[in-house]
């Protein structure tokens, strides 16, 4: 089976929050991020973007395989190509690794059909403060915050460790922080495991976010912004927090 994909790490540090992985980057999305700085990866680029056996990629997981703990599927968004994700990921078990997902939760069907099978045992998902805005549909974004949210109640009926992340967008995700948090808290507090990872948005020149405007005016937030976003999600979600650091 093919998958179409931008390429892999075979030992990362820092994919899944503590814990050592095999990451790979799937190609194409549905949504349209403002700070997505794997941009080209979504769009389908066939610059950035190629077809790849599954097995090829079993074959080199089992190379890293003593060094990680979790075959970690990225993006773009998976879900987009079920069938080879399930390929990956049951073929994953016989190499004695951990399954873990980083998806946007906005197509909970085929989140489902993972969970029931028991193939994930991590799944990493951003809340992006505003969603409309962050999520790059605007006005058009109200199906798949619904579809996020049904997703979070999916995730309530199994044994799944989740990475919560937030994004930091300076001067926006402070303004709207309490308003999301207390719309997602009953689910999260339903979750079996669960932590944050505070995110500050890293643009130019480090990394080429999608929308270089947008960028230049919301990322690198400053520590003190950073920080009070971490103070404000322990007091409202009261779970561990950890934050990420670029300056």
């Amino acid at each position: 089976m093919k998958v179409s994909i931008a390429g892999f790490k075979e030992l990362s540090l820092i994919d899944v929050h503590g814990h050592t992985s095999f990451t790979l980057w799937f190609c194409g999305c549905n949504l349209l991020c403002p700070f997505c700085h794997n941009w080209r990866l979504t769009i389908n680029d066939p610059g950035v973007c190629r077809e790849e056996d599954v097995d090829e990629i079993i074959s080199m997981l089992s190379i890293s395989s003593p060094l990680i703990e979790y075959l970690h599927i990225t993006g773009g968004e998976p879900l987009l190509q079920l069938e080879p994700l399930m390929d990956l990921y049951v073929k994953s078990k016989s190499v004695g690794v951990l399954n873990s997902l980083n998806t946007n939760l906005t197509m909970p069907a085929q989140l489902e059909v993972l969970l029931s099978r028991n193939l994930i045992e991590h799944l990493a998902t951003d809340l992006k403060v505003p969603f409309p805005e962050m999520s790059g549909l605007g006005s058009l974004s109200e199906h798949q915050w619904t579809q996020f949210m049904q997703s979070l109640s999916i995730l309530k009926k199994y044994r799944v460790v989740v990475e919560l992340r937030i994004p930091v967008a300076k001067s926006i995700t402070l303004k709207y922080l309490h308003n999301y948090l207390s719309k997602v808290s009953d689910a999260i507090h339903s979750l079996w495991e669960v932590y944050v990872v505070v995110n500050p948005l890293i643009g130019a020149p480090m990394l080429s976010p999608r929308n270089p405007a947008w960028a230049e005016q919301h990322c690198n937030p400053s520590a003190s912004e950073v920080e009070e976003v971490a103070k404000v999600v322990k007091e409202v979600l009261g779970v561990k927090v950890y934050t990420k650091k670029w300056w």
